[in-house]
């Protein structure tokens, strides 16, 4: 298993753990979708794709399939694709590096140094900066994608870990863990504009799609924080389950899912209402959420049972499941969302994933 800051209750997920593995059963998760459609995947970087850079859906299909694992460096956390899908990057938090991937050819070509215990990556300025969050250096490294090297530091908060970019991309929100806020950073200038105090130990953040709204996920006060992006304040809080960490919002930006870790479910929010209209059984210790292009079929990175698991998000039956790398954390859909990258923490990789036909 990767290092990790021992957070109040890390003792306790591990004892949960057996149990949690006994409750397995199925989700539905959405994700959040831009202001602007994201753009087509260059030709020749997707296979099996249709017409127009969509790749086709399959009726009776959704078992997810291994295409490739990709060595990365040392515990790797969040992965994301920058805009185009030609690249990914790679937070390594045992390295204290940035893997750079190239999709096509599924290899990596560059490796940048960064702060220490890297965590949370982002794209800003239509992918010209990427955002790193640095877990135990309290700051963000500004890196330049076309030189790859970092020209900035940021001092944030302490221990933060998400980083989330506003759908017009004119701010990036940073989850500072050991504060109990949220970093609000603006990228113009990349310096910091604003702090909104949230719950305890916030984690994931997502952006609702016309970026009105900003939801963060408190793993130590079991909440999640509804932050009007405009006022910059917390209009509501929500209870969700046990250590909540993943958030995703659906592309038509009505319904809310929050992975809850050490209570192995998925909190399904109403947006409109804030309120939770239903918890669903996962599997053990579960983090990252993403969707397959055309958004009938979800993926959920469950670090305890080292499994991604698809479902179908209009039944919320399950469709299948993959083993993975050892403790696989985080996921970003890509190309075209056609593929799943899911880093592997424990084995310092990512996994490569589609749907079988």
């Amino acid at each position: 298993m990767s290092p990790d800051r021992p957070a109040p209750r890390q003792g306790i997920a591990r004892r949960l753990l057996p149990s949690v593995l006994a409750c397995a059963a199925l989700i539905t998760v959405g994700a959040p979708a831009a202001a602007v459609a994201a753009p087509a995947a260059p030709a020749g970087l997707l296979s099996g794709v249709a017409a127009g850079g969509h790749a086709e859906i399959h009726p009776g299909s959704g078992r997810p399939v291994v295409l490739a694992t990709i060595d990365v460096g040392l515990n790797p956390r969040a992965v994301a694709f920058t805009p185009g899908w030609r690249l990914a990057y790679v937070a390594n938090a045992g390295s204290n590096t940035v893997s750079v991937i190239d999709v096509r050819r599924r290899a990596v070509i560059d490796t940048i140094p960064v702060g220490t215990f890297p965590y949370g990556v982002a794209f800003v300025r239509r992918g010209a900066f990427a955002y790193i969050a640095n877990r135990d250096s309290d700051t963000v490294s500004v890196i330049d994608t076309a030189h790859r090297t970092v020209v900035k530091t940021i001092p944030v908060g302490d221990a933060p870990r998400w980083v989330a970019v506003a759908p017009d991309g004119r701010f990036a929100y940073v989850s500072s863990t050991g504060s109990g806020a949220v970093t609000v950073i603006d990228t113009a200038t990349h310096t910091v504009t604003a702090t909104i105090a949230v719950g305890l130990s916030p984690r994931g953040i997502a952006f609702t799609p016309d970026g009105r709204t900003a939801y963060v996920a408190n793993s130590d006060s079991d909440t999640v924080s509804v932050v009007d992006a405009a006022s910059r304040t917390v209009t509501a809080t929500i209870a969700v389950g046990d250590e909540p960490r993943g958030v995703l919002v659906t592309p038509d930006g009505r319904t809310v899912y929050v992975s809850n870790t050490i209570g192995g479910t998925v909190s399904v929010i109403d947006a409109r209402r804030n309120a939770v209209t239903a918890t669903i059984a996962v599997g053990a210790s579960p983090r990252g959420l993403a969707l397959h292009v055309g958004d009938r079929i979800a993926y959920v990175a469950n670090s305890g049972s080292d499994s991604v698991w698809t479902f179908d998000t209009r039944t919320n039956t399950v469709l299948g499941e993959v083993a993975v790398g050892d403790d696989p954390r985080w996921t970003a859909s890509g190309p075209g969302g056609a593929f799943l990258y899911v880093t592997n923490t424990g084995s310092h990789s990512v996994s490569v994933l589609t749907l079988a036909r």
